[in-house]
């Protein structure tokens, strides 16, 4: 499958090696001319171990390349996967100005464009952005969404130090749409990841990536909070959790509402 990736940040590096890795043909996209140099060199845009020597290997191979020019990127492909920052502002809210900017490069892109194209949306994002996204690249293009295009939610779930790992074996793959054609072309994109496949709608694979963060901050603050008591007790913190953690009761639903 042939894919556009936009941003070469860490999400977006990654994703580029590891999905070239697996067979698909990958183009990077950023403003930043050194980052996309890095990737036509072979080199990594961001360090992380293990990505180094994939992109080099499938730059060697012909898999990825990377250019400045979006609009060539979307013509020639069939993803186009948003991996730009939604950094916070100083009110609190998310800078999502970097998306919508990519959301009018691909509409442009679509203009001449007659395959099914799909856009996933890989950035952490607040519900309703996947609407906006698809409201953004309809009236850009003249397409019409979910006969020309379908916009997906895809949220990763990578952690630093360990996100080529996270890549091939993250927690589930969660989709969110109900477009049908989007969904074959997903598992198609994702079929080598060790994951369950996961479809929902839109805003709760938007949220679920809150979510998620906010819990496993919460583990983190109870097992810091508990070693803290272990200390003062003499007591082994990492044989207690390592017991504690067999409770698999906890994963339960039940065990939040009923």
């Amino acid at each position: 499958m042939n894919v556009g990736i936009f941003g070469l940040g860490y999400v977006g590096c990654v994703s580029l090696g590891c999905l070239a890795r697996n067979g698909h043909r990958c183009i990077g996209v950023d403003l930043n001319q050194t980052k996309v140099s890095y990737i036509n060199g072979g080199k990594a845009s961001v360090v992380e171990g293990e990505i180094d020597a994939i992109i080099d290997q499938c730059c060697k191979q012909g898999s990825i390349s990377a250019t400045s020019d979006s609009l060539y990127a979307v013509r020639q492909s069939d993803v186009s996967i948003i991996c730009v920052g939604t950094p916070s502002m100083n009110n609190g809210h998310l800078d999502l100005s970097s998306i919508f900017k990519v959301a009018e490069e691909i509409g442009k892109g679509l203009r001449d464009t007659d395959r099914f194209h799909v856009v996933i949306i890989r950035s952490t994002v607040l519900p309703g952005t996947n609407q906006k996204v698809e409201e953004i690249i309809q009236n850009v293009s003249g397409k019409v969404a979910e006969t020309h295009f379908a916009v997906v939610s895809n949220p990763e779930f990578l952690r630093e130090g360990s996100a080529v790992k996270d890549y091939y074996c993250p927690p589930y793959t969660l989709v969110g749409t109900a477009n049908r054609r989007a969904i074959a072309m997903l598992q198609q994109l994702y079929k080598d990841i060790d994951a369950p496949f996961v479809v929902t709608d839109a805003k709760i694979a938007e949220l679920v990536k809150y979510v998620n963060n906010a819990f496993h901050a919460c583990k983190i603050i109870f097992a810091n909070e508990i070693g803290n008591i272990c200390k003062k007790m003499d007591i082994d913190s990492h044989k207690l959790m390592e017991i504690f953690c067999m409770d698999n009761l906890a994963k339960k639903k039940s065990d939040f509402w009923d």
